[in-house]
């Protein structure tokens, strides 16, 4: 197994985790194809922490701090159709894989016989699927005291009843129109489908960083902003 380095993103490169498992950095016009909702559905299934889910598994009196993501995704692989997951892995079936206890590494593992992913492999995948699809890492959640647990249950109990009663809304609509319509962008409606999504989330962070450092420019030039207090570092837009 190798690992990814950002000129996948740049180049909208697929990524080979293994002989056996590639993740697709698929176009914006074969997720639209796809269907937006299925396929950001199918993205947070993949990448979904035990945090996302600490109601559920409260309710199961699992305690989601106690729980590893790779046994936390081991429980629901199974869920995942080849249907609902051909748009990242192509004919790579996770419904048809079991958990395994693999003796040489000692760890569990799920596969299907001839396919095998490993808690390194399930990282690497995941990473992958979080970078090109301009989802931060989050920080593991911890509470000071079961009180204050309790109270984050509650709210993410009625984010939940919220958001269920809430239809679909596009992320990638604003996204793309946004991008099309701005000075600084050469794309336009038909062209623009052509981007992988990694490539749509690099331009318009790059577009946005552009334009920061212009509007700073600006405002040092008319006076609106102390130069002894500019960090040029940090609005640099070629890094």
């Amino acid at each position: 197994m190798i690992l990814f380095d950002d000129s996948y993103l740049i180049r909208g490169k697929s990524f080979a985790v293994n002989e056996h498992v590639i993740v697709n950095n698929p176009s914006l016009e074969e997720i639209f194809e796809f269907g937006e909702e299925k396929y950001y559905a199918l993205v947070s299934a993949l990448v979904a922490k035990p945090s996302d889910y600490k109601v559920l598994l409260y309710d199961k009196g699992i305690d989601f701090e106690t729980v590893n993501e790779f046994d936390f995704f081991c429980t629901s692989v199974n869920s995942i159709s080849r249907t609902e997951s051909a748009i990242l892995f192509g004919e790579l079936d996770f419904s048809a894989m079991r958990i395994y206890v693999d003796n040489r590494l000692r760890e569990r593992v799920i596969g299907d016989g001839e396919v095998f992913i490993d808690p390194l492999s399930y990282a690497v995948i995941t990473d992958f699927i979080r970078r090109i699809n301009g989802i931060p890492v989050q920080k593991p959640e911890t509470y000071l005291n079961e009180h204050v647990k309790q109270y984050r249950l509650g709210v993410e109990r009625d984010n939940m009843k919220r958001k269920k009663s809430e239809p679909f809304k596009s992320m990638l609509l604003p996204l793309v129109s946004s991008y099309v319509n701005c000075p600084e962008s050469r794309y336009g409606y038909e062209t623009v489908m052509k981007l992988t999504i990694s490539q749509l989330h690099d331009g318009t962070q790059r577009v946005m960083k552009r334009v920061h450092y212009d509007n700073v420019m600006r405002g040092l030039y008319a006076g609106t902003i102390a130069q002894d207090k500019l960090n040029l570092d940090e609005i640099n837009w070629l890094v």
